[in-house]
């Protein structure tokens, strides 16, 4: 289980990274990306909510820490407000948040890759 969550942070974090340039190609004035960051934000929404599911899973079967489960609940429904701020466009709270996204699910990356393996 701890292989596939790897797998499912190599992928979130790339989704979160391509999100932010995306951001800031839109920023610069090429308006037509905007729909592939709207596309981008639900992905990103969604591999947070299969990353906490399988989070879950691997807490259960003892091969993960309750911080890795916690801190995906977290980046989730930090994913969750950052569409919601991005429709309503509050970009005080959009881009900061975005960042917070980036680094938390890094940290989380770094962690599990850093955790040894339980051989079952």
């Amino acid at each position: 289980m701890i292989r596939f969550l790897q797998t499912i942070l190599v992928a979130h974090a790339l989704l979160v990274l391509f999100q932010a340039s995306v951001a800031g190609e839109f920023l610069s004035g090429t308006d037509s990306v905007v729909k592939f960051h709207e596309f981008a934000g639900w992905t990103t929404l969604a591999v947070g909510l299969v990353q906490t599911l399988v989070a879950g899973l691997a807490l259960r079967g003892g091969s993960l820490s309750l911080g890795i489960f916690i801190g995906s609940i977290l980046v989730m429904l930090a994913e969750a407000l950052q569409v919601g701020t991005g429709y309503g466009r509050f970009l005080r709270v959009h881009i900061p948040l975005g960042v917070i996204v980036f680094g938390a699910v890094i940290v989380q990356m770094i962690s599990v890759f850093r955790r040894p393996v339980k051989a079952r």
